[in-house]
């Protein structure tokens, strides 16, 4: 059953109640204009009905959700003939192909459906041999977990097959990091290295079920291997590491190519924040579940998309 605090309802145009209904369910609601702004929204996390503009989960869809650009001109004469419409899928085009509005990406984790899967990858890798299946089982949850602007959810076609061997190679040397004294950096660079193969796969198999999304990582090697080593060392300075991550998310993002365009927008003081709170938290070891599926979604709501116009 999924947890109460991710079951909505919501008051309709005639101020009935309706739900119950997911998270998703609200942003797609929100993306095809059913729910406002001023629409009443209410779960068992919030002590009374809100207005859906003023629910945390929520709000950015209503203070950032805005077209890159202006429908095209013959779109009203080409509108019944479409594919698309403004709402559930995008602005249609000319040709029918779905154009994503500008917007930020939303995830709808469940904290024991995130939580069990980042433990069974920590066990997975661990032993080795089961670590392709468990990361994909992974990868796989985070991608058709994270919708679009416009409700579109993601798909993910990766199988453990496609790159076994890399997976097994990750899980490899990072155990032997544990054991080989002095070893360490040159194991780390080729699990930088693999990792970076790991991102290629994982973005080329992403996709909308519309099968308008076509994404590659072209992020290289020695660039993310550079970022990896600047975070290691401003480990030092206490705080700057923050600053560091937001950079490297920034660097992925903006290395995120094909028919949409990536930019995380989060700050290095957010990072900071939010960073000491999962690890004050994590110290009573029950919050871990909560505070994992709440850093995580903060980390996907701070990605703005656009559509690439080609």
């Amino acid at each position: 059953m999924p947890d109460a605090s991710e079951v909505f309802y919501f008051a309709d145009s005639n101020n009935n109640r309706q739900g119950p209904v997911s998270a998703s369910d609200i942003v797609r609601l929100i993306g095809e204009g059913i729910i406002r702004a001023d629409t009443l929204i209410w779960s068992a996390n919030l002590v009374d009905w809100r207005q859906a503009a003023q629910v945390v989960q929520f709000e950015h869809l209503f203070a950032r959700y805005t077209p890159p650009f202006d429908p095209p001109p013959n779109y009203a004469a080409n509108a019944s003939q479409s594919r698309g419409a403004p709402g559930a899928t995008g602005f249609a085009g000319s040709q029918g192909q779905s154009v994503t509005p500008s917007g930020y990406l939303t995830a709808d984790f469940e904290v024991w459906g995130l939580f069990w899967r980042l433990f069974l990858v920590a066990i997975g890798s661990f032993l080795i041999v089961p670590a392709p299946w468990v990361n994909t089982t992974y990868y796989r949850y985070i991608g058709v977990s994270t919708a679009l602007p416009d409700g579109r959810r993601f798909t993910f076609s990766g199988r453990p097959g496609d790159i076994w061997l890399v997976f097994v190679g990750i899980a490899i040397l990072g155990l032997l990091a544990q054991f080989v004294p002095y070893g360490g950096i040159l194991l780390n660079l080729g699990s930088f290295a693999l990792s970076v193969l790991v991102l290629r796969w994982f973005c080329s198999h992403l996709g909308t079920e519309d099968g308008t999304t076509r994404l590659t990582f072209e992020g290289g090697i020695w660039n993310y291997i550079g970022w990896n080593f600047l975070l290691g060392l401003s480990i030092v300075t206490i705080i700057g590491w923050a600053w560091v991550a937001k950079g490297l998310l920034q660097w992925l993002c903006q290395n995120v190519r094909g028919t949409l365009a990536f930019e995380f927008t989060g700050t290095g003081s957010a990072i900071l924040w939010r960073s000491l709170a999962v690890v004050l938290a994590s110290i009573f070891i029950i919050p871990i579940p909560w505070m994992a599926r709440w850093y995580a979604a903060w980390i996907v709501s701070q990605i703005q998309v656009s559509a690439v116009r080609g």
